[in-house]
């Protein structure tokens, strides 16, 4: 009887150890609440032309990145209003300060002139197979360090319903 008792005090153990070393369920929801809601800002910082939210839930490299390619799409007379249509989460996985993810995500974009306003380009159902990289503050809030695309595909090919007019400074 003995034994058994050892035996049974022993599993009980490595169970516990084995569950304090699994990250808390509420960190995987964490990473997949900051990936919805980076993607919402992103949407937000592109339709408004300011990135400034991205800092919220992206490191400051990050944020700089999509502010940089927001930017370049600015200064070449484009404003672009991206629709999130289906976020599919893949794989998350979580360890004590960091976590990778896979998404599959379907994306509507649709480029207006910035001179005029009018819709020129529109491009439905883009489907992008993402990585994720995210790091855990010393405050306990994620933040994401990296996105990449795996893949990206779409059925349907861009539309171009007007043309673009450039933007230009007024000259002195």
């Amino acid at each position: 009887m003995a034994g058994v008792r050892t035996w049974l005090g022993c599993l009980v153990t490595v169970a516990l150890l084995a569950g304090c070393a699994s990250p808390p369920p509420s960190d995987e929801r964490s990473v997949r609440g900051v990936i919805t809601r980076y993607n919402a800002l992103l949407s937000d910082g592109y339709r408004s032309l300011d990135m400034n939210g991205m800092r919220e839930v992206a490191s400051q490299l990050q944020a700089e990145d999509e502010y940089i390619h927001m930017s370049s799409l600015a200064e070449g007379g484009v404003r672009l209003d991206p629709e999130l249509k289906k976020l599919e989460f893949l794989r998350v996985t979580v360890e004590a300060t960091t976590a990778q993810a896979e998404t599959r995500e379907t994306w509507d974009y649709h480029h207006y002139s910035r001179a005029t306003g009018e819709l020129v380009l529109e491009q439905k159902a883009l489907i992008y197979h993402l990585a994720w990289d995210l790091s855990k503050e010393t405050s306990g809030t994620w933040l994401v360090t990296d996105v990449r695309a795996i893949s990206a595909t779409s059925a349907v090919e861009p539309r171009q319903v007007g043309t673009l007019t450039p933007v230009f400074p007024e000259r002195k």
